[in-house]
């Protein structure tokens, strides 16, 4: 057994609760370390991600460490990364084993290869919408979506698969007795932040804060450059809350400006502006790339889209509305309705008052056509 590298990298053999043999070191990032696992009873590989131990000194991160357990578990979407448990090793760090992916993130994909293909990042952000409407619906935002925390699975003949993994930043937009953040606090990665995270503005961080970070992504896919960049940290806050970004087809290779223009709504600094849903976002950029105007494309779309309803929301509750964008009316009654009425009340004071004469169809059959016409109407 090798010795550990530092305090936090665990020796290379070490088993954690009896199941879980750490095989070898796959990385460290600012919450924890992760390895590749075997799962001794299963027999599969997995993924342990084992919190620094000097984060242990705060409770608070210690909590989000657990939350991101417990939010991810309850997540069961083909495009977000499967946790089967949390534990604790001998030293009291807390860890989470996870499917075990195989392949690499989008940040070392890009830099590998460089600005990607339309049709390939069309494909990305469809799949990454997909997984966030899913938290979205279970009432969970991201908050750090970005280029590190999508990972590209390897898949057989080149296909595209995204996994959305790291919700140790989700809010629950749900009441709680424990709070894990503090007003004004600013939490994310500046270059994907939304301007309503980089201002601290907790309450205001929404499900339209990781479509703004969905549409950096997609835009620093296509180009290999971020919309708002800086020296420092607080040079990018600025231009996040404040600056235009140029248009994304300005460079190399050619955007068609369809696609600026959806980028564009979706990094609205007011969230109103931008669009109601993520997958709405995502049916307008997949429209866009392929040279339609997206204000086009919705005003062909019928106004109940497929697929829009959460599984097992009502159709009429905020979590299905929200989700599909459209809140059908109600049925209004029109003229033509009140007209149909209207004749069913004549006809029925004229045979009241015995003007129908006697060879002609009972009351009756007279009702049931006025009935049908109220029905039609």
């Amino acid at each position: 057994m090798t010795e550990p590298q530092s305090p936090d990298v665990l020796p290379v053999g070490t088993v954690l609760d009896g199941a879980y043999r750490l095989t070898q070191l796959v990385g460290q990032g600012a919450m924890g370390t992760v390895y590749e696992g075997h799962h001794t009873g299963a027999g599969k590989r997995v993924a342990v991600k084992v919190m620094h131990r000097e984060l242990l000194a705060y409770p608070e991160l210690a909590a989000r460490f657990r939350r991101e357990a417990k939010v991810t578990s309850e997540l069961d979407h083909p495009h977000v990364v499967s946790v089967f448990g949390l534990g604790a090793t001998p030293a009291g760090q807390p860890y989470l084993v996870m499917e075990f992916l195989d392949g690499e993130d989008l940040q070392t994909h890009l830099e590998r290869v460089g600005p990607l293909p339309m049709e390939t990042v069309v494909q990305i952000v469809n799949q990454v919408a997909s997984a966030l409407a899913a938290t979205h619906a279970a009432g969970v935002v991201h908050r750090d979506l970005k280029t590190d925390n999508v990972f590209l699975v390897r898949a057989p003949e080149g296909a595209v698969f995204a996994k959305v993994v790291d919700f140790g930043l989700s809010k629950v937009l749900k009441r709680s007795a424990t709070k894990l953040t503090v007003a004004r606090a600013v939490f994310g990665t500046p270059e994907f932040m939304s301007p309503e995270q980089a201002e601290g503005r907790q309450d205001a961080i929404d499900h339209r804060s990781d479509q703004w970070s969905l549409a950096c992504l997609a835009w620093f896919s296509l180009t290999a450059c971020l919309p708002f960049t800086g020296p420092d940290v607080n040079a990018v806050l600025n231009q996040v809350i404040s600056a235009v970004p140029a248009p994304v087809g300005a460079g190399a290779p050619p955007i068609p400006p369809e696609v600026d223009k959806v980028l564009r709504r979706a990094l609205s600094k007011h969230r109103a502006d931008r669009f109601p849903t993520i997958r709405a976002f995502a049916r307008a950029f997949e429209a866009a790339a392929s040279g339609v105007d997206p204000d086009a494309a919705a005003a062909r779309r019928p106004p109940t889209p497929s697929g829009g309803l959460a599984a097992g929301a009502h159709p009429r509750s905020p979590a299905a509305v929200g989700e599909a964008g459209y809140d059908r009316p109600r049925r209004r009654r029109g003229f033509g309705t009140w007209l149909a009425i209207t004749a069913a009340l004549a006809v029925s004071i004229l045979a009241g008052a015995g003007w129908l004469f006697r060879d002609q169809p009972p009351i009756s059959t007279w009702l049931q056509h006025a009935r049908a016409v109220v029905d039609r109407h």
